[in-house]
């Protein structure tokens, strides 16, 4: 008995061992919140000297267009994101609106685009400027209405590459 007693005792401790890792795992999470800090600390580096900032390497690549959506089901209170167009900026200064399949009837543009540490323009040829605001790391939030989007006010940006 005391010997089965031992064997259960050394499985639980075996078994236990891996949610102890899962502990440390959330430490990484925060190191991540520690990353957005010195992510802001970078940008108020930024704001004290315009020239250390490099907007092609910010920037430049496809940010994907997404809203907010929320709504009710049988089920309750549902929610997600829709993924609306892409804005694809190249390191030229040239940019493009294109979107997405389903929904063909948003701004489709073209023009040009210039970036500071805390935000994005958009000099596009129909849709006039456009502003964009860096809200994360590789994140950007702007008008929902700029890009014909109707029903939403805020469109949010993740970088795709």
């Amino acid at each position: 008995m005391k010997k089965q007693m031992l064997v259960v005792g050394a499985l639980a401790m075996a078994l236990s061992m891996p949610l102890v890792a899962c502990g440390n795992a959330s430490s990484g999470t925060s190191s991540n919140s520690g990353t957005t800090t010195a992510t802001e600390q970078k940008s108020d580096s930024k704001s004290d000297s315009k020239s250390d900032f490099d907007a092609n390497k910010f920037y430049a690549g496809q940010w994907r267009g997404s809203v907010e959506m929320t709504g009710q089901t049988v089920y309750g209170t549902a929610g997600g994101f829709e993924q609306m167009l892409d804005v694809n900026l190249a390191e030229d200064g040239t940019c493009e609106v294109v979107p997405l399949e389903a929904h063909a009837d948003l701004l489709n543009d073209k023009g040009t685009w210039e970036g500071t540490a805390d935000k994005l323009t958009l000099h596009l040829e129909k849709a006039g400027d456009i502003e964009l605001t860096v809200s994360g790391k590789a994140n950007l939030e702007g008008d929902a209405h700029a890009f014909d989007i109707a029903d939403f006010d805020t469109i949010q940006f993740d970088f795709y590459g």
